[in-house]
């Protein structure tokens, strides 16, 4: 039985791969293989069958003429402004050093050939003569120049009026126009001077980059904790030493977020960042100011290449460093209504509470805060020779000025014992736990 399991199985093999080379004869010869046509580039794709016709139709034809790109592609000149950024900045992120093929740039260039198609395929051929192609390469190339080289003019004409944003913009743009041709010269006449116009206008945005500034008015702060700096913190941005506007600068906070951080220079070449709390625990901080390269290249240009160019670039940004103060809050209690021991007690945990909250306690009579505690007791049942006490208190949070921004009436708190004493003091000791677990953290939270 096996012997003629092994027959059968051998036989069926035998069929298919007579079937499979019949399928491979059928072939056109240019789908077994890509042929080479004198005086022709060629682009040939399969994609299988999958969604509609439509649907993979279009991939294969797209696929055909990114092969046809592979035909033409070109090395990087070495002196292209292409070679340029790779030498500048290590690598070219992004640029597709191929020539990009579209189907509206070949709609009179490329032939289609022929197509073929099975049960599971889908295949397309694609040629296009070499001599037009060349030609109409040429043909856009130069009309890209022109539209590189007005922009460049544009550019140039903006940055002698000392307005940089628009400059860089225009030449940016210009790049953009380019960008296809960027490994390639790209040779162009400028007031009867013959320019690269792809490195001029690649050298100019470095230019503008480099003579831009940003600095601050002042190095430092003193703010307490919890509390605004008083005055605005200014930021002046120059072009070759001379204020510019328009000129988007971002702010970041190492101590948080900024409810404000990214504006504009005005027309003197100002910056300012309006105050905000500060509620950092640290002793010092740092607001830091840039030019926001980022902005200023989505503002100029949809490209992601050509954004960036600039957004790769450094500018020293401006810092001003916050030293934080911790704010004094100060625990006001009627001594003489209570035991010292008592007192003790609460100042001891007042004190903790103070510290992990980043405040500090006053050395003198005057502080920032007072927090005024005050608690009393109240009989409560007798039974079976227990009395029971209760305890509640109230707290008041007042500014140095004497306005009150907090209060807090406690919960009643019952304690038990034989006699009223034992009750009051088992009482105490859950309120001074229940002021350390919730009462002081909730008062010092609450100040703003």
């Amino acid at each position: 039985m096996k012997k003629y399991l092994v027959i059968l199985t051998f036989i069926l093999s035998s069929c298919a791969a007579k079937k499979q080379a019949a399928e491979f004869e059928a072939l056109p010869d240019w789908v077994k293989q890509k042929p080479i046509i004198p005086g022709y580039y060629v682009g040939i794709a399969s994609v299988k069958k999958v969604g509609t016709s439509a649907q993979y139709i279009t991939k294969a034809r797209r696929q055909a003429l990114a092969d046809l790109a592979e035909s033409v592609s070109s090395n990087v000149s070495s002196t292209s402004v292409l070679h340029a950024i790779e030498t500048k900045y290590g690598f070219s992120e992004t640029y597709d050093q191929k020539i990009q093929i579209s189907t509206d740039d070949y709609l009179e260039g490329f032939e289609p050939v022929a197509f073929y198609e099975n049960e599971d395929a889908y295949w397309v051929y694609y040629k296009i003569n070499q001599r037009t192609y060349h030609e109409m390469k040429e043909k856009r190339k130069q009309e890209a120049i022109a539209t590189a080289l007005a922009k460049y003019q544009s550019g140039k004409e903006e940055e002698q009026e000392n307005k940089p944003k628009e400059a860089i913009s225009f030449y940016l743009q210009g790049l953009q126009a380019i960008k296809q041709y960027l490994n390639e010269e790209n040779p162009a006449n400028y007031n009867n001077q013959n320019i690269d116009i792809g490195n001029e206008l690649f050298v100019s945005v470095n230019r503008i980059l480099n003579n831009l500034n940003i600095k601050s008015k002042r190095n430092s702060v003193i703010v307490k904790r919890r509390e605004s700096f008083k005055d605005n913190l200014e930021f002046l941005v120059t072009f070759q030493e001379t204020p510019v506007q328009g000129i988007p600068v971002s702010f970041l906070y190492t101590g948080g977020y900024l409810k404000k951080d990214q504006k504009d220079s005005d027309a003197n070449g100002i910056v300012q960042l309006e105050p905000e709390p500060i509620y950092s625990k640290n002793q010092q901080e740092q607001i830091t100011a840039s030019i926001d390269l980022k902005d200023l290249a989505q503002q100029s240009v949809d490209d992601l290449f050509i954004r960036g160019l600039i957004q790769k670039h450094y500018i020293k940004p401006a810092t001003v460093d916050i030293f934080i103060k911790a704010p004094s809050i100060a625990l006001d209690m009627d001594e003489s209504r209570y035991k010292e021991s008592q007192c003790n007690k609460i100042t001891g945990i007042f004190n903790q509470n103070i510290r992990q909250f980043g405040f500090i306690n006053p050395s003198g009579k005057i502080a920032d805060y007072i927090l005024k505690l005050n608690f009393e007791y109240r009989e409560g049942e007798r039974a079976g020779g227990l009395i029971s006490v209760y305890i509640s208190g109230e707290l008041i949070i007042q500014d140095s000025s004497g306005k009150t921004t907090w209060n807090k009436q406690t919960e009643s708190i019952k304690g038990v014992g034989y006699s009223t004493e034992e009750a009051k003091d088992e009482a105490f000791e859950q309120f001074i736990t229940s002021l350390n677990r919730k009462y002081f953290k909730q008062a010092l939270d609450a100040i703003q």
